[in-house]
C-alpha cells in the first residue's frame, strides 16, 4: 500500500493534499480511468505530476493553449524534472523533428489536440509506451469540439492508437450533463469511469454585477473601480481591440500598470506579459479568454468581466482565478444591454448557417480552402450526412443560446447570486455568510458610491474626514487604495 502523504512530501513542497487530490490519485494508482472536477486552484497539475513521479511511467498531457503548456513545463523544470517537453506549433520544424526522434528521453510530454492529431507526431508518440493520458481542461471536449476545435473529438480514436492507456480527464467546472457528454465523446459508459467531483463554491469570492445604461457609463465604472482597488486584477473582454483600448485608458487614467493580452499577440510577447503578471511587475491584465488557464497566481484580488461570458461554466472558471490564497476577493460583472449581441455575433461566426453548410457539402473541394471550415470538414470526413451535420450544428446553437440566456438571468437575478450559480451545478449551500456573499445580501453598489464620494472629499480636504462604517466591510472584501 503506497503512503501517498509520504510521496507528496517526497516529490513536492506541499504539506498536505487539497480536497479531492488524494481520492483522484488513489483511483489512478488502482488503474481506474478517472474524471476529476476540482475547482480552479484545486491543484489538478499535481495529480499527474505525482502519478508520474510514483510510477515512473510516461505521461502525455493534452492541453489547449501554448501559454498553458509553457507555464507547466517551466513549473516541472523548476521542481527538478529535466524529462519534460511541450510539442507546439511555435517550434521550428527542425527542433520538432529532433524532439520526435528522441521522445524516449521524455517522461512528461505536453501536446495540443491539433498537434496530437498530426500523423507524424501521433506516430512518434505511439512508438513510446504511455502510462497515463491526461486531458486537461476536459470541458473543451464538450464545449469546443462540436463547433470550435474538432480535434478534441478525435481524442477517443487517438487514445486507441496509443494502446488505450489509463486516462485522467480534468476540469474545474462541469455540470452533470457536461460530464456525461465528455465521457460519451471519449467512448466511455459513465458507470465505467470513476468520477471525483468537488464542490464548485468559492466562499471567499464576493459576487456582484452591475447593469450600466451604455458603454460610456460602463467605461467610467471600470475606471472608478480600478482606481480604488488594490492588488492584482484580471479584466476579461470578448474583443481584442477593446481589451487593448481599455488597457491604454486604464493606464492613462489610473496610473496602474496595465497590459492587454489576447490570442492575436505573438507568443513571445504573451509569455512575457504572463510572466510579468506572475511576478507582480504588472498589476492588471485586460485579457480575452486566452488568458487564465494555468495561471497559478495565488494573490489575484479581483476579476472583472467587461463583457458578458458565454456561459455560467466559463464564468465560474474565470472568477475562480482570484482568491486562490483563500483571502477575500471580488468578482464583478459589468453589463449593458448591447453586450448580448457581441456573444450572438461570436456564436454566428463559429456555427455555420444551413445555407453555407449545404453549399460546402455540394462543393466539398472548398472545405480545405479555408481554415474556418475545419469543423465542417471534420464532420464531412467522418461520414456525417448533410442532415446529420445540420442537426449537430443546430443543437450546438440551441445549447449556446440557452447557456447565454442563463448567463443573462444571473445578471438580472433578484435573489442570491451564489445560490443561482450553485444550482446550475446541482449544488446547494447551507453555511452562507450574507455579509461576504453577494450584492443581493449587501448593497455593494450603493455603499461603493457612498465610499467613492467620501474618498473624493477626503483627497480634497486638508483635514481628512472619517469614512462611514461601510469602509470596514469593504476592507474585508478587498484592499482599497489608501
Amino acid at each position: 500500500m503506497i503512503d501517498l502523504e509520504e510521496q507528496l512530501h517526497r516529490y513536492s513542497d506541499f504539506k498536505s493534499f487539497r480536497p479531492g487530490q488524494k481520492a483522484v490519485l488513489t483511483q489512478l494508482l488502482n488503474h481506474h480511468d478517472t474524471l476529476a472536477v476540482l475547482p480552479t486552484g484545486g491543484g489538478k497539475t499535481l495529480l499527474y505530476q505525482l502519478y508520474g513521479a510514483i510510477t515512473k511511467q510516461r505521461v502525455i498531457i493534452v492541453s489547449p493553449l501554448i501559454s498553458l503548456m509553457q507555464d507547466q513545463v517551466s513549473r516541472l523544470q523548476y521542481l527538478g524534472s529535466k524529462r519534460v517537453i511541450a510539442i507546439t506549433s511555435a517550434m521550428a520544424f527542425e527542433e520538432r523533428v529532433a524532439i520526435l526522434a528522441h521522445l524516449n528521453q521524455y517522461q512528461f510530454i505536453y501536446v495540443s489536440p491539433e498537434m496530437l492529431a498530426n500523423a507524424t507526431v501521433l506516430a512518434a508518440i505511439s512508438r513510446q509506451e504511455t502510462g497515463l493520458l491526461v486531458v486537461d481542461e476536459a470541458h473543451c471536449i464538450s464545449e469546443w469540439g462540436p463547433d470550435f476545435r474538432p480535434d478534441y473529438l478525435k481524442l477517443r480514436t487517438i487514445r486507441k492508437q496509443l494502446g488505450n492507456p489509463l486516462i485522467l480527464m480534468m476540469t474545474a467546472t462541469a455540470t452533470k450533463a457536461t460530464r456525461t457528454d465528455i465521457l460519451v465523446k471519449m467512448g466511455f459508459s459513465p458507470e465505467n469511469v470513476e468520477q471525483v467531483i468537488m464542490p464548485t463554491n468559492r466562499a471567499n469570492i464576493f459576487l456582484s454585477a452591475k447593469i450600466c445604461l451604455n458603454q460610456k457609463e460602463k467605461n467610467q465604472v471600470l475606471v472608478d473601480l480600478v482606481s480604488q482597488l488594490n492588488g492584482a486584477g484580471i479584466i476579461y473582454f470578448s474583443s481584442k481591440s477593446q481589451a487593448e483600448q481599455m488597457a491604454a485608458t486604464l493606464t492613462q487614467q489610473t496610473g496602474k500598470r496595465v497590459m492587454a493580452y489576447h490570442g492575436g499577440m505573438a507568443n513571445q510577447r504573451r509569455f512575457r506579459i504572463q510572466q510579468q503578471f506572475m511576478n507582480d511587475a504588472i498589476e492588471i491584465v485586460c485579457a480575452t479568454s486566452a488568458f487564465g488557464m494555468g495561471i497559478d497566481k495565488a494573490n489575484v484580488r479581483y476579476v472583472i468581466h467587461y463583457h458578458l461570458p458565454a456561459n455560467i461554466q466559463s464564468y465560474v472558471q474565470e472568477i475562480g482565478r482570484c482568491g486562490r490564497d483563500g483571502h477575500q476577493s471580488l468578482a464583478i460583472l459589468l453589463y449593458e444591454p448591447n453586450d448580448q449581441y457581441l456573444q450572438l455575433n461570436l456564436m454566428a461566426a463559429t456555427i455555420p448557417e444551413n445555407q453555407l453548410l449545404a453549399h460546402l457539402y455540394q462543393h466539398p473541394n472548398q472545405l480545405s480552402q479555408n481554415d474556418a471550415f475545419r469543423v465542417i470538414k471534420y464532420y464531412y470526413d467522418n461520414g456525417k450526412s448533410f442532415e446529420q451535420a445540420t442537426q449537430i450544428f443546430n443543437q450546438a446553437k440551441l445549447r449556446r443560446q440557452r447557456e447565454l440566456n442563463t448567463m443573462i438571468r444571473y445578471i438580472y437575478t433578484t435573489g442570491c447570486r451564489r445560490k443561482l450559480l450553485l444550482q446550475y451545478f446541482d449544488e446547494t449551500i447551507h453555511d452562507l455568510n450574507p455579509d461576504l456573499c453577494c450584492d443581493f445580501h449587501t448593497d455593494f453598489w450603493g455603499h461603493w458610491q457612498s465610499f467613492n464620494q467620501q474618498y473624493l472629499m477626503q483627497t480634497q480636504s486638508v483635514e481628512k474626514k472619517p469614512l462611514n462604517d461601510w469602509r470596514a466591510i469593504l476592507d474585508r472584501l478587498f484592499l482599497l487604495k489608501n
